[in-house]
């Protein structure tokens, strides 16, 4: 229905108000003590006979003027106030069931037939709610510091439902005006975050210099591997035993992430000095590299043996000898924008959320795969069916945010509040897609904000604490815009 899809729509930090408790419903309210001027109670004790018969009024004035999304706005409203008005639920087409419950019509989305009486309207609307509106910003500004979060919700979603166009309450709510309608700022931002992406990374690797072929180094000579040839460019090195062809979209692939980061994660970061990457051909030679690089110890040999790309002691020397091309090239870009990321913020693995998140999405921008990722077993799916999941997400056909929308209609994506304390070797197949959907939310709905709360979270503050002061959302409220955010992008 309408009035749900534009509630869903334009849901945010703030909670939605609840209906005002009858005086025999018994539920308990969360009540204002401002220092001066009326409480919320007492501002809707005094206003609302008064102004459910005139917002009642002002839906018949728009019916003759056949302003039929007004109409519904109005009824809306006053459903907000009362929401067991009849009249309203009448207006709005809803039908009276048999234990006294009111249920919702299916029908169109109502449309303003008569443009010429629009302002005329908003002036007649306004005359009947200003009093209401302004007693409820005033007892919000004055008291904001001592109002809990629920009673904030219910001041601007009165405010919002008697006053649609409030650009107050709903800046309050973060939204923004968007094609004639109030959403979110991530959706409206959205609309266009993902292009201005592409078009930059298209631009950049259009403009990248060309390639230098370098002699080995003494060190790489000491390494006794068969190396094709060594390129450089703006401080990256790429040496390998693969092909010159691979070599050359690696070296590409990590030139193009540096600007990339520093668009959207922070300007500060950049790599190592003597950054060199290594691609290697097997296990065979990975067996070689890790005995003679002279800044591998004894102790290091064993666990660096068991994986497929690594960070040697140092952080200058990196390497990759997966299997096939595609394998190499994902892990050496996953292994670079760490680099990046670690120079930047200092994020390290136990802030596995900001980590994986941000070396999920972006080494997706730069080559197009989500193949290198720490997992920890699911937490709702079988081994058998976790493995195939794995499997799926590996594809490059496969779009990890409609994955994470599908698991949130499931009940399945994981609370974010319950995983921001996660280091990378705690978090399932589940809580990678809510990592790389937490990037995509800032990156392409929240532009600008992420550098500041990487910079936060890297120099130890909890994620609470960086949320509220960096957003103005507390976790709980975060997941609730996030959830919101995966519903109306997937609209």
């Amino acid at each position: 229905m309408y009035l749900l899809h534009l509630l869903l729509t334009l849901s945010s930090a703030v909670p939605l108000a609840s209906p005002l408790p009858h005086a025999d419903g018994g539920a308990r309210v969360e009540r204002s003590t401002a220092a001066r001027g009326d409480s919320y109670e007492e501002i809707r004790a005094r206003e609302l006979q008064g102004l459910i018969s005139g917002l009642n009024e002002h839906a018949a004035w728009c019916k003759k003027k056949k302003l039929w999304r007004q109409r519904a706005l109005a009824y809306a409203a006053v459903l907000q106030l009362d929401a067991e008005n009849d009249e309203a639920h009448r207006g709005l087409g809803h039908k009276r069931q048999r234990d006294g419950t009111w249920k919702e019509s299916r029908k169109t989305k109502p449309v303003d037939r008569s443009e010429k009486d629009l302002e005329e309207c908003r002036t007649r609307r306004g005359e009947v709610t200003l009093a209401f509106v302004d007693a409820l910003r005033a007892l919000y500004e004055a008291d904001a510091e001592d109002l809990g979060p629920g009673l904030k919700g219910r001041i601007i979603a009165d405010v919002i439902a008697v006053d649609p166009d409030n650009a107050w309450a709903r800046g309050i709510r973060t939204e923004v005006k968007h094609k004639g309608e109030w959403v979110m700022m991530e959706l409206a931002n959205s609309a266009t975050g993902r292009e201005r992406l592409v078009g930059l990374a298209t631009k950049t690797r259009a403009g990248l210099k060309p390639l230098v072929e370098k002699d080995l180094t003494p060190v790489e000579v000491s390494l006794e591997l068969p190396f094709t040839v060594a390129l450089e460019q703006g401080g990256v090195r790429v040496v390998g035993t693969v092909g010159r062809e691979e070599l050359e979209a690696c070296a590409s692939n990590l030139l193009l992430a540096r600007p990339l980061m520093r668009a959207y994660v922070g300007p500060q970061c950049a790599y190592s000095s003597g950054f060199t990457y290594f691609l290697l051909n097997g296990s065979a030679e990975r067996a070689t590299f890790l005995s003679h690089h002279p800044e591998v110890g004894e102790d290091d040999l064993a666990f660096l043996g068991t994986l497929e790309s690594a960070t040697m002691p140092g952080a200058r020397h990196f390497g990759s000898w997966a299997s096939g091309p595609a394998r190499r090239l994902d892990s050496a870009c996953r292994q670079a924008i760490s680099n990046l990321l670690y120079n930047g913020h200092e994020i390290t693995s136990s802030r596995g959320w900001a980590l994986e998140g941000v070396g999920l999405y972006f080494t997706h921008k730069v080559t197009g795969t989500h193949l290198t990722w720490f997992v920890a077993p699911s937490r709702y799916k079988s081994p058998k069916e976790d493995a195939a999941m794995r499997d799926k997400l590996s594809r490059r056909d496969v779009d990890w945010i409609e994955e994470a929308r599908l698991l949130l209609a499931e009940g399945k994506l994981p609370p974010f509040h319950s995983v921001v304390g996660r280091d990378v070797n705690m978090l399932s197949t589940e809580d990678l897609l809510l990592c790389n959907a937490v990037i995509a939310f800032f990156v392409e709905g929240r532009p600008g904000e992420l550098p500041g709360v990487l910079d936060k979270i890297g120099q130890g503050r909890t994620a609470h604490e960086t949320f509220l002061e960096e957003l103005g959302l507390d976790l709980r409220q975060f997941d609730q815009r996030l959830h919101a955010w995966l519903v109306a992008t997937g609209d």
